[in-house]
């Protein structure tokens, strides 16, 4: 394939690609047999210099005449301080400040561009980090008859390389004492033994694949696939059909057409211009679109493909092509123009895993290519793969139950705490980032009020609603004084805190007269204000201290996912973020999700699979393995024990029977969304108030109920009612997991 001087991921031009391009034309069948080589002490100084750095180049520059020698004087002085600023500046790569330090006759071999542009590229071409120098005794030669005095000093470099590792070399630096100072004679040789200046510095990449990204059952969700590339070769354009190859090209690739006349004009007529990628399965649509206009290539190459699309898109991530400020940022990565970063998701957690480690072939050359010496070479590592614990067609199903709607569906099994299913709605196609995203699309995703990039499930926090009244139950049971049996008496509006301040129910008839069990199946307000009220007169921080302890107002600790901390209020919080004081009323509405409470989704599954699990507060688990090749493990993933919930086995399961009634009872708030499910379900609905005019709706549950395998959570961002609208949904993802299994 012809060397491709554009950074063809990107569309942009590469000027290292550009040189590269020149460069392999003139040498022509030198490097024909190298594969993807570079000759990287030839890459520096402008692209219309090129044919005087391949040719004219390759022997030195006649000198004009030997300098007139310096006689040596009696007091000799030692060279040690030219030498040790000749190699703080070479270490640094001041290049420049080394040139000015040159002999007269090794200035005369090589130019200060030349000089300059020779260390800089071999620099860059072989990936260097770090180079260190260390030199030893000088060998002086006092001179005479004629003779200037001159001196050697053994040099032990090493070069540390992103592509071939660790370079050690052993060379020596040449000194002449010129005009009353020493100075260094110097030859391409101190840099590397063997070369001169007729010989180049070769490097040959091994780059490797990109590791993928697969689910709980090997299914691919983020791999290396075959996609289209499409783009022209300017010289192949027939004469006078510039213009119409340039507007159907845009038109089909949704590029403007003076960026596709640009990219022509600066080509070379035998040079591949990259425009745009494209999807394998457009292949028939593209041949017959533009597949006949003179000029233009429809290709296949590897790239990073996402084969199920938007399918947790959020969860996997993308991957697009370095940037300039990447390489600037990052140089100990050794990024180079046309690798993939990792931008988002497990394809950044994982990016330097999924990256592998790159190798390659360092060697001198001679002009025709002839290998001189092997300095270095280091076989490039794979990259590792990452195997997530979701489920990809119980992934599939949820999103498809959650449909067009905005929000989240969460799936844990508690048994390991492993996440089995993760959606976030509106969601975005990451294929569109490896392949080129316009400014349009781009404008259209960012400007979506939606918000499709933003991982709800881990980033969005909310008021939880009624959901969060298994936290208040629990803490009025252990250290309010009640009990299940306690019993309340609900007319729709309560007024415990003064007769001027109304709280109102869900329910403006009431509920009559209920216990504090059956005010959780009901979701009765009234029972739950009650219990904030005195748990508040106890202590402002009980309660707050009690929703802590279940995890909320801190990070689950997800390996693999970036998590909002949520919000839990009390007094110091308020103080400090809001400036204002703590009011009974703060409490009241803490007790039932509202007020400032504000969790995710991931952390109220979390909350529900600690009571599912006999009430361990563990972490999650959403990354289970990493491993190379056919499937050997590198590191592996589990869900860690954070605490206990303050809870007694009594009190576990008080709140577990109440939940059963939710989904059972015809008093329950989700019975008829799971009217006639043979399963047992422990469940909780909830329809949280926020600043917009349509509560939130959430369902949290888990099933069986008596041994729970799959705890669910449905988040839908105004959906009203979590018993309309988030439980219908939770029983579908239910029955997606259990299918018909019998009670």
């Amino acid at each position: 394939m012809n060397p491709r001087p554009f950074n063809h991921l990107s569309g942009r031009f590469s000027r290292r690609g550009l040189l590269r391009t020149a460069l392999l034309t003139a040498l022509g069948p030198v490097l024909a047999a190298c594969g993807r080589t570079a000759m990287v002490d030839q890459l520096a100084g402008k692209a219309k210099d090129l044919s005087r750095q391949v040719g004219a180049d390759l022997a030195p520059t006649p000198s004009p005449g030997q300098p007139t020698p310096t006689p040596a004087p009696a007091d000799l002085p030692a060279p040690d301080p030219v030498v040790q600023q000749y190699l703080a500046a070479w270490q640094a790569g001041r290049y420049a400040d080394m040139y000015r330090l040159l002999s007269r006759a090794a200035r005369a071999a090589v130019s200060e561009e030349r000089f300059v542009g020779r260390h800089q590229a071999i620099a860059s071409g072989i990936t260097l980090l770090k180079l260190q120098i260390t030199p030893g005794p000088p060998q002086i030669d006092r001179g005479g008859s004629g003779r200037p005095s001159t001196a050697t000093v053994p040099l032990t470099s090493l070069w540390t390389t992103v592509r071939v590792g660790e370079i050690r070399e052993e060379t020596v630096l040449p000194l002449v004492y010129e005009e009353n100072a020493w100075r260094v004679d110097w030859h391409p040789g101190v840099i590397f033994r063997g070369l001169t200046h007729e010989t180049r510095v070769l490097l040959e990449p091994d780059d490797p694949p990109r590791g993928s990204i697969v689910d709980r059952n090997g299914q691919p969700l983020a791999t290396q696939g075959r996609v289209l590339t499409v783009g022209l070769v300017a010289g192949k354009i027939k004469p006078g059909e510039e213009e119409r190859v340039f507007a159907a090209l845009a038109s089909y690739l949704n590029l403007p057409v003076d960026l596709i006349r640009s990219r022509y004009r600066q080509a070379q007529p035998d040079w591949w211009v990259p425009l745009r990628d494209l999807p394998l399965s457009r292949r028939d649509e593209a041949l017959a679109r533009i597949g006949t206009l003179s000029g233009v290539v429809v290709d296949e190459k590897i790239s990073r493909v996402y084969p199920h699309g938007p399918v947790a898109a959020h969860l996997i991530g993308y991957a697009s092509p370095v940037t300039a400020e990447d390489l600037k940022k990052y140089p100990e990565r050794g990024y180079e123009e046309g690798d993939l970063v990792g931008r988002t998701g497990i394809e950044a957690w994982a990016d330097r895993e999924l990256a592998g480690e790159k190798g390659g072939r360092l060697s001198i050359v001679s002009a025709d290519g002839a290998l001189v010496r092997l300095i270095a070479e280091k076989k490039a590592r794979p990259g590792r793969h990452v195997q997530l614990t979701i489920d990809l067609a119980l992934q599939k199903r949820c999103e498809e139950i959650l449909g067009d709607k905005i929000g989240s569906i969460v799936v844990l099994d508690p048994r390991d705490n492993s996440i089995r299913a993760l959606v976030s709605r509106p969601a975005f196609d990451p294929n569109l980032f490896v392949l080129g995203i316009s400014d349009s699309e781009w404008q259209k995703l960012t400007e979506d009020p939606r918000r499709p990039f933003q991982h709800r499930p881990a980033l969005s926090a909310y008021p939880t609603g009624s959901i969060f009244k298994v936290v208040t139950m629990s803490a009025g049971l252990e250290k309010g004084g009640f009990t299940p049996t306690t019993t309340f008496h609900c007319v729709g509006r309560w007024t415990g805190l003064g007769p001027r301040i109304v709280f109102g129910d869900w329910k403006p008839s009431g509920h009559g007269t209920l216990t504090l069990s059956s005010g959780l199946t009901q979701s009765c307000n009234i029972v739950f204000y009650e219990i904030g009220k005195k748990l508040n007169e106890i202590d402002p921080r009980l309660l707050p201290g009690f929703a802590r302890q279940f995890g909320l107002g801190e990070p689950t600790g997800t390996v693999g996912l970036v998590e909002a901390e949520g919000t839990v209020p009390d007094p110091d919080w308020k103080e400090k973020t809001i400036k204002e004081p703590w009011y009974p009323g703060d409490a009241v509405n803490l007790a039932i999700g509202q007020g400032y409470l504000q969790a995710t989704p991931l952390q109220m599954a979390n909350l529900y699979s600690a009571l599912a699990a006999g009430g361990r507060l563990r972490t999650p688990v959403v990354v289970q393995r990493l491993y190379e090749g056919e499937g050997q493990t590198v590191r592996t993933f589990q869900a860690s024990e954070r605490r206990p919930l303050p809870i007694s086995p009594a009190t576990l399961q008080a709140i577990r029977e109440a939940m059963v009634r939710v989904t059972s009872s015809p008093e329950g708030t989700a019975y008829y969304a799971f009217h006639g499910y043979r399963l047992p379900v422990a469940g909780k609905t909830g329809s949280a108030e926020n600043q917009n005019p349509d509560a939130h709706a959430w369902f949290a549950g888990f099933a069986p109920a008596d041994q729970p395998e799959a705890v669910v959570i449905v988040m839908v961002e105004g959906g009203r009612t979590g018993a309309e609208t988030a439980a219908p949904r939770a029983r579908q993802v239910f029955e997606a997991i259990f299918g018909n299994r019998p009670a």
